[in-house]
């Protein structure tokens, strides 16, 4: 399943996710980084005592978390509580 957050250049956004992590026993290892034309991907690799996740900030599509429904949809909850978030299916579950 994918989320996504918000915008890639949201630091505020980016920092509640650093904290929410770290509030969860876990931690963020950066795995690549990609540039195709005008846009860039930067992929990250979250792992929580439950499982694992993948952040990715993506010019024009955002900061979004890729994983199971479970882990992405409770993880994405505490970053942004209030906000709609848009998701789709994914291979990646």
């Amino acid at each position: 399943m994918n989320v996504v957050l918000g915008n890639e250049y949201d630091e505020l956004l980016v920092l509640q996710l650093e904290n929410e992590v770290r509030a969860l026993g876990g931690s963020i290892d950066k795995s690549d980084w990609t540039l195709g034309g005008s846009q860039e991907v930067i992929r990250y690799k979250i792992t929580i005592p439950c499982g694992h996740l993948e952040a990715v900030f993506e010019t024009y599509v955002g900061l979004s978390l890729h994983g199971s429904e479970h882990l992405v949809m409770a993880l994405a909850k505490r970053i942004v509580p209030n906000h709609p978030l848009q998701s789709s299916a994914s291979s990646d579950d």
